[in-house]
């Protein structure tokens, strides 16, 4: 019978941690950056921005497309004619009239600027008056056919003239497109920050909780070593009152380090983008912080091939260069429309002529010889507002948004510098911290040795060992927030230099070394 007990517990223990393998969220940072492009509000609302510019870019492919029109009209009309009219001789009753009328095409705004139209007209004629114009008797009803097929070519002589300007709001969505695409890249590296940001925060947190349990076994130690010394009459019992006491105080730091556990994970799961209950299933984090000697770093680094290399592959400076660019072609166009319409248009035509009823006689008013028509000509154009304020004030706009843009650029390259002078010096001085707080670690815990010798010895007293103890445990805790300082101005100094996220055909990507290294020629 226990046997069977003793298989039932063994089942349930290896289903339940299986479960829990199952239900847990891989907490790396590969793993969270993956998750992150898919489920980050932030990363997917610039998405949206980009199809958005990418609408935007088909509404101005637009003005050159194709478009065709048509009109079929049909009318009836009936005339009571005058007395002395002589077409009373051969109508009964009145004038009846029957007209049909069809005209369509298409029209297209080329590149270079000109609008070239081909339309076809066409129209039916009939009454019951059985005379025709040559004072033929041909009966009531047989109508008149015509037909003209139209060409025409407009050429803008002032606004409007010219590929450059024909096609600038096209290049303008085109470059806005593109601005759209490296904001996304920016976007995606301060996300990326972020989340390794958080994902440091939720390294150490979870190590504080180790420290502090650590620091509670050694109270716990003490304790034991002092019930020990009370029994062989070495030391006072009320000692025992003291190291239970700072085993209290110990238990409530774990308290607190384990709520600041739980923030920092729910915290990380916000960056990634994960729900409330998908952030409580992060499991332990895997990835170690980043060593000094793994880092590449030297005590020597130049701060001026930082901002080179900042100037080259920061997204968002691309970005800007490209609205510049832009905002250039937007004036130039702003500045065309300040200009009259002056347009020259060339047509030619080719009409002809039928007579009769039937299909038949509706074709042939195309390829009739007799009656047919040709004819080309020239018109030319001209408008112009009077006053012209809503092109002088577009005009005036776009100076002022070229201006503003390079303000800007200049604010932006000159924060790019201030922001880069300072992960660097952050960096070297996370450094400096970094090496004082190993030793200062290392000297803490040969101090706390060596009290606690002396204290089973008697050389010491109990108050003096637990400020050892209490001072072992904050260097703990102060070495690993240096180690995560160290961690965090690695990867500010990449996000400063855009040597975070690099865009390659498929997508974005992330190398996991970027955590790790800082940025070199080489990575």
């Amino acid at each position: 019978m226990r046997l069977y007990k003793f298989l039932f517990v063994f089942l349930w223990l290896i289903c339940t941690k299986q479960a829990n393998s199952q239900s847990n969220i891989k907490c790396n940072l590969s793993e969270l950056i993956n998750k992150a492009f898919n489920n980050n509000p932030t990363l997917k609302r610039s998405e949206l921005v980009i199809k958005s510019s990418e609408a935007n870019f088909q509404i101005q492919k637009s003005i050159f497309d194709y478009n065709s029109f048509a009109r079929l009209s049909n009318n009836f009309s009936r005339n009571n004619l005058l007395d002395a009219d002589p077409r009373n001789t051969y109508l009964n009753d009145f004038l009846k009239t029957k007209t049909w009328d069809f005209s369509g095409g298409a029209n297209k705004k080329l590149r270079t600027g000109q609008i070239a139209e081909v339309s076809v007209n066409y129209g039916f004629n009939s009454s019951n008056f059985p005379i025709n114009s040559f004072s033929q008797n041909i009966g009531p009803y047989v109508g008149n056919h015509s037909s003209t097929i139209n060409y025409s070519l407009t050429q803008p002589l002032l606004r409007g003239r010219g590929r450059s300007i024909a096609t600038a709001s096209e290049r303008s969505s085109v470059l806005y497109l593109e601005n759209s695409k490296r904001d996304f890249e920016f976007s995606n590296s301060l996300q990326i920050l972020q989340i390794g940001l958080a994902y440091w925060n939720y390294y150490v947190a979870y190590k504080n909780v180790e420290i502090y349990k650590q620091n509670e076994n050694r109270v716990r130690n003490v304790l034991e070593i002092t019930k020990e010394l009370v029994k062989a009459d070495k030391k006072p019992n009320g000692d025992m009152v003291q190291i239970n006491a700072d085993l209290a105080n110990q238990e409530k730091q774990t308290f607190i380090a384990q709520q600041s556990l739980y923030a920092a994970k729910v915290n990380l799961g916000r960056e990634v983008g994960l729900s409330n209950g998908e952030s409580l299933m992060l499991d332990v984090p895997l990835n170690e912080l980043p060593t000094l000697e793994g880092s590449m770093y030297k005590t020597d680094l130049d701060k001026s091939s930082f901002i080179k290399t900042a100037k080259e592959k920061r997204a968002d400076l691309k970005g800007n260069q490209i609205i510049t660019e832009s905002l250039e072609l937007q004036y130039k166009l702003a500045e065309n429309n300040t200009k009259p319409q002056l347009d020259l248009s060339g047509f030619v035509f080719h009409g002809s002529l039928s007579t009769g009823s039937g299909i038949g006689e509706t074709f042939s008013s195309f390829t009739n010889n007799q009656g047919s028509n040709y004819g080309l000509g020239a018109r030319l154009s001209f408008t112009f507002p009077v006053n012209n304020n809503l092109a002088k004030g577009n005009l005036a706009k776009s100076v002022i948004a070229i201006k503003d843009q390079q303000v800007y650029n200049d604010n932006l390259n000159r924060n790019i510098e201030l922001n880069i002078s300072n992960a660097l010096n952050n960096l070297n001085n996370s450094v400096l911290v970094l090496e004082k707080a190993k030793e200062a670690l290392n000297n803490y815990k040969e101090a706390f040795a060596n009290e606690q010798v002396k204290f089973q010895t008697g050389l010491t007293t109990i108050l003096s060992l637990i400020l050892f103890q209490e001072r072992l445990t904050t260097s703990e805790l102060q070495y690993l927030y240096a180690y995560q300082q160290f961690a965090n101005a690695i990867i500010i100094l990449r996000h400063e230099t855009g040597t975070l996220v690099s865009q390659e055909k498929n997508g974005f990507t992330v190398d996991p070394r970027a955590f790790y290294i800082i940025p070199n020629s080489e990575f």
